[in-house]
């Protein structure tokens, strides 16, 4: 059974809606007749427009696809686009405005699909159709803020990734719209393949094999491309819901998102980052004397609304509090828990961070350093702490040893409460 939409987009979309200005902005957005008659005529003058009467075959397959993807009585034109050659890219795609949605085939696709891919590539491009009709259109709107902010050239990186994730749920949704109408991933997989090789003849099974020797060879593999998801892995998730259902919904997460890095957090894994680097500094401030006059305004600069993340967040808000008062409660065995799982370069940043604050207060002389080891080896961050601090403090190995000898000796006997 098709879902509605895929849990990703469904928090994009509520992470804008709670954007009260601009989810209204973008809702009242409309294409304007004049607008909608310019595409028409500019699309009429670069394709070939099929008919009912020419092609019943194709438009049965249309129907098909329409009815069992609950599209109603949605109309549906097909066209060619011109300049098709032995050479030209075979695709295939939709756009829908004014409630029609009007499918443009590219190449000699055609051609080369036997009725089954061309049946995945109708039902493909119509899922798209679905995805932005169901929900009042919501995810059609998610999708034009988060695409209109990420190509703004001053974007932040999060609004990048964002857009990219989304990008790739939304293939992966309707690849699983042309399982859904054909109920067998062979097609689909086939057709994807066709399209992506220009081969006439390719074997779904024999690529579904090759698919699962890439992730038996790197297990953590996941998608870099910035719209659609690699064929190998579009493959393995076809193939992942036939064989497990909504099981596999994990599985098809970690493909698509794998371990989050420093340079590839997305709107979600940013705050969550934020969560967890205040946790971390709770944790490692915890001693009264820990905070200095100095110490603190450096605190600030890492959070400057105590209260969290921005007003217009309130929902955000509330989760990142709850998080912040559990975590608060479990202690240290939560962070090392936490940042044990996190991808190297994001536990590289906690070791700066844990030196930022070392040497934060030079008044309070070698203490924040011995905490600092003492803190880092809670976290099973000695190994990256001892590594950033030597290279920054350009100690050789010597020097190195006899100034971690003498910070952890004044931590050691410093009277505790």
């Amino acid at each position: 059974m098709l879902p509605e939409a895929l849990p990703y987009q469904l928090k994009v979309r509520d992470f804008f809606r709670r954007q009260t200005s601009t989810w209204e902005f973008f809702t009242a957005v409309r294409t304007r007749e004049e607008q909608l008659i310019a595409f028409q005529t500019e699309l009429l003058k670069n394709t070939y427009r099929f008919s009912r009467d020419s092609e019943p075959a194709l438009f049965g397959k249309i129907d098909r696809a329409r009815e069992q993807l609950g599209l109603g009585t949605l109309p549906v034109m097909a066209y060619q686009a011109e300049y098709a050659s032995p050479g030209n890219e075979l695709n295939a795609s939709v756009i829908y405005l004014h409630q029609e949605a009007h499918l443009v085939f590219s190449g000699l696709i055609l051609e080369r699909l036997n009725e089954d891919e061309l049946l995945a590539v109708i039902a493909h491009e119509l899922t798209h159709v679905r995805l932005y009709t169901l929900l009042n259109g919501d995810l059609e709107v998610a999708d034009r803020i988060i695409t209109s902010i990420a190509n703004h050239r001053d974007s932040d990186s999060v609004y990048l990734e964002t857009a990219r994730l989304f990008k790739l749920y939304t293939e992966i949704y309707c690849d699983r719209g042309a399982y859904a109408v054909l109920g067998d991933p062979a097609p689909v997989i086939t057709m994807l393949l066709k399209l992506a090789t220009g081969l006439t003849t390719v074997n779904a099974e024999s690529y579904s094999r090759q698919a699962e020797a890439i992730f038996s060879a790197e297990p953590g593999t996941t998608s870099v491309t910035p719209t659609h998801p690699e064929n190998f892995i579009r493959t393995r998730a076809l193939r992942l819901w036939h064989e497990q259902g909504e099981a596999a919904t994990a599985a098809i997460t970690r493909m698509i998102e794998g371990l989050p890095s420093l340079d590839r957090l997305d709107l979600f894994t940013r705050q969550q980052l934020s969560d967890l680097t205040r946790q971390f500094l709770q944790e490692y401030l915890r001693p009264g004397w820990m905070r200095s006059t100095l110490v603190t305004a450096l605190e600030r600069q890492y959070f400057p609304n105590p209260g969290g993340p921005a007003a217009d967040q309130s929902a955000v808000n509330r989760n990142a509090a709850a998080q912040e008062e559990a975590a608060q409660d479990r202690g240290a065995a939560h962070l090392q828990e936490a940042i044990a799982g996190l991808h190297p370069d994001i536990r590289t940043y906690f070791g700066y961070v844990l030196l930022d604050f070392a040497l934060a207060d030079p008044s309070l002389e070698d203490m924040p350093a011995g905490r600092a080891f003492e803190f880092a080896g809670e976290m099973q961050l000695s190994d990256v702490y001892d590594t950033i601090c030597k290279k920054e403090l350009q100690l050789n190995d010597k020097k190195w040893l006899q100034h971690k000898q003498k910070v952890q000796k004044a931590y050691a006997e410093l009277p505790k409460d």
